[in-house]
């Protein structure tokens, strides 16, 4: 059996799907964190990804921590070296509905068909665990690029050239 990176199932959100949740996050008043949003347990949560991948790939991973002015909590860099293909797993973890990002090298390089025809089958499946685990969501990329069209939360939306991805995985 092959695994890939953007299978359907636990723990990967489906595109069609996608769309719905990242409306029904928009919210108007809460631009960078959700309501309610716990930041020392969403740190906590953090920090055991990183260890899990960390022991998943047998290699230390390279860690962004708490960014100001954005809607991601973190990034983790899983190094070239512990991948089968010669290139870093970039994770990026929104601070919105337990949403992670994953590429292979950088995000917007590639197509989800592309990462998942190049990601080795054991690493794929070393990623998907550890966010299994925890009770994080994988999406897809590539409906993350597509144009910002919602309502506009504190001035968010309107700007040519906004997409998904900065409402959730980037700086604001």
């Amino acid at each position: 059996m092959v695994m890939r990176l953007h299978a359907p199932g636990p723990p990967h959100v489906e595109a069609a799907r996608l769309r719905e949740l990242l409306h029904a996050l928009d919210d108007h008043e809460h631009l960078e964190q959700p309501a309610g949003f716990d930041a020392g347990a969403v740190s906590a949560r953090f920090e055991q990804l990183v260890l899990d991948l960390e022991a998943a790939f047998a290699h230390r991973c390279e860690v962004h921590r708490r960014f100001q002015d954005a809607s991601h909590h973190g990034v983790v860099i899983v190094p070239a070296q512990a991948t089968a293909t010669g290139e870093p797993l970039l994770l990026v973890v929104s601070n919105f509905a337990d949403m992670v990002v994953c590429a292979l090298g950088n995000t917007g390089q590639r197509s989800d068909e592309q990462t998942d025809a190049l990601v080795d089958a054991r690493n794929a499946e070393r990623v998907r665990g550890a966010l299994a685990h925890l009770g994080y969501l994988l999406v897809p990329e590539d409906p993350l690029w597509q144009p910002y069209d919602g309502d506009g939360p504190l001035g968010f939306g309107g700007g040519e050239g906004r997409t998904w991805y900065e409402r959730y995985f980037s700086h604001l």
